[in-house]
């Protein structure tokens, strides 16, 4: 009977591993007196500690104290995460918390690690408490959240589009509309979705507006065609609708985007032709997302070499261009022809000669000449009889550094630019070269209150949330170097600096900002962010020269209460 108790009493613990090992499951159970009865293998892929604590009869107050340790400090509230705690402090709050009947709680304990803690205290005094790693599923949450917050926004954006905008699903019901589109018919949204261009529109129109979005429905090819739209109050809406298709097979959407052209229109139809023609006044002058600085210098030094020739009036003139074609083409002819020239070019010494041929028999007078002297032929061109003006191309000179950093302003729309004079520090004043700190001012005031160096786009965005939300202006740096060019640049008063970034950790970053400070004799406020608050990481944040820490995730009291210990506190400003 005693050998087949003993066997009984061992088979126990054991099915209640093999339990925990098939839920994924850590668990611990204590007696009466807070001794440990039994503790699953699974707790060690939870918490860091010594395995040799694992066995019956180990305090509870020698766990704590082990896991405290270890660096972990689960269950401490948002506003006490910034701070130190206190060992014995800690341990007498998570006791209290395992003698409640019942208690639960989520913890991050690492940077993509969420653990759910319960206990539940029994009638006999006896504790059980549980580890779940939930981590997949707090991603999902925050997945969730932010496929939400980019649903939301991508939303408004289209709601607040200037041009209409629908979407229709496979069956050409509209699914969408945009608000620019709901004012063409007068219509509110309830009265459009749902239905087919049939509900809305003429016979003939439907017909039309469903042929083509079957064919790109069908074929996936975008599509463009103009289009005379009568709007509600009778007005016409001349627009280039370009058709698109979205999505995935058997989920396909036809997306419908209207360009509204009414007012560089010349009206050539009617509602039965709707084809319509550009103004005879309308001119498209060239643009591109980034600008290149030297090319724009040579426009001007160009068109100096015209408005001196011309009187600074070139409207009407008949201007031919002797270039090489990049150069011509590139840099003069559009310009030439944006301020109310003719003009055009010819590339090569024939070209020259057969031009001024056929505009002498048609008695088209050319006004001026415009001769690139590194053209091939020059000499003859330059005494054909003809105003020529010569264009050193091949040398930069004086003039050419001196556009080089004018800055041409438009008073108003249509008027012609000018160029006026800039004062040479204005050139400087959104950057700088250095290499030494002996010409930046100690004394220099930020231009913003706050700078957040974070890489994950999850958290800038939350940190930019919760900061607009407070009325305090602020910048992101996606990475350490990053956060040291934007802390030199805008001297902000407080910066948030995540320790780990691509490039350069927040460690060296604030190791960096302070060697740098000691040249410049100020001091910015750098407080820690990080995934979780280890001893050892926080001694090296306070080494690096930072002045506090908080913990992921933040939370708005969280912010608000280091901003007005280090920003509020220091300036006696409050954010509007």
């Amino acid at each position: 009977m005693n050998d087949g108790a003993s066997v009984d009493t061992k088979i126990q613990p054991d099915i209640f591993d093999a339990a925990c090992d098939l839920l994924g499951l850590g668990a611990f159970v204590y007696d009466r007196n807070d001794c440990l009865v039994f503790a699953s293998r699974q707790v060690l892929r939870f918490l860091p500690i010594d395995a040799g604590l694992l066995v019956p009869g180990t305090r509870l107050r020698d766990i704590l104290g082990a896991i405290y340790d270890a660096g972990l400090r689960y269950g401490i509230s948002s506003e006490r995460r910034h701070r130190k705690v206190n060992r014995e402090e800690w341990i007498s709050e998570r006791i209290s918390a395992h003698w409640r009947e019942h208690h639960e709680m989520v913890e991050r304990l690492g940077k993509d690690r969420w653990i759910q803690f319960r206990k539940r205290r029994l009638p006999n005094g006896w504790n059980i408490s549980t580890l779940w790693d939930v981590s997949d599923q707090k991603r999902q949450e925050e997945q969730w959240r932010a496929d939400t917050n980019r649903i939301a926004l991508t939303e408004e954006v289209l709601e607040a589009l200037p041009s209409p905008l629908i979407i229709k699903d496979a069956n050409l019901v509209y699914v969408a509309v945009n608000k620019a589109y709901r004012a063409v018919p007068s219509l509110e949204a309830d009265a459009i979705l749902g239905k087919t261009i049939w509900d809305l529109a003429d016979a003939q129109t439907a017909a039309r507006v469903e042929q083509l979005d079957l064919q790109v429905l069908k074929t996936g090819i975008p599509t463009r065609v103009e289009e005379r739209i009568v709007r509600a109050d009778g007005r016409p809406l001349y627009v280039s609708t370009h058709k698109y298709r979205i999505g995935m097979p058997e989920k396909y959407f036809v997306v419908t985007v209207m360009d509204d052209l009414t007012d560089l229109v010349e009206p050539a139809g009617s509602a039965t032709s709707p084809r319509f023609d550009l103004r005879a006044d309308t001119h498209f002058i060239p643009a591109q997302n980034c600008v290149d600085p030297v090319v724009e210098a040579e426009k001007r030094v160009f068109l100096r070499h015209c408005d001196a020739e011309g009187g600074g009036d070139l409207a009407g003139k008949r201007i031919l261009v002797v270039a090489c074609k990049s150069r011509a083409e590139g840099l003069m002819v559009a310009d030439l022809q944006a301020r109310g020239a003719d003009s055009c070019a010819v590339h090569s010494l024939g070209e020259f000669r057969a031009f001024v041929e056929t505009a002498a028999a048609c008695n088209v007078p050319i006004d001026l000449v415009l001769l690139d002297d590194a053209f091939d032929g020059h000499e003859e061109i330059a005494t054909c009889g003809l105003p020529v003006q010569r264009l050193a191309t091949d040398s930069i000179s004086a003039d050419f550094f001196a556009a080089l950093f004018e800055q041409q302003v438009v008073a108003s729309e249509g008027s012609e630019p000018h160029v006026r004079d800039v004062p040479p520090s204005a050139l400087f004043d959104d950057w700088h070269i250095a290499t030494d700190f002996d010409g930046l001012s100690p004394s220099a005031q930020g231009d913003i209150e706050v700078l957040v160096a974070e890489d994950n786009q999850i958290n800038q965005f939350v940190f930019s949330q919760i900061l607009e939300g407070m009325g305090v202006s602020h910048r992101i740096a996606e990475n350490g170097e990053e956060a040291v060019a934007l802390w030199r640049k805008h001297m902000p008063r407080l910066i948030l600096m995540d320790i780990s970034m691509p490039l350069k950790c927040g460690i060296d970053a604030a190791a960096e900002i302070r060697e740098a400070e000691k040249a410049l004799g100020t001091y910015t406020p750098i407080v820690a962010v990080t995934a979780q608050a280890l001893n050892a990481d926080m001694q090296k944040c306070l080494d690096a020269g930072m002045d506090d820490y908080i913990t992921k995730p933040v939370s708005p009291d969280m912010i608000e209460e280091i901003y007005r210990k280090f920003v509020t506190g220091r300036t006696g400003s409050v954010a509007a």
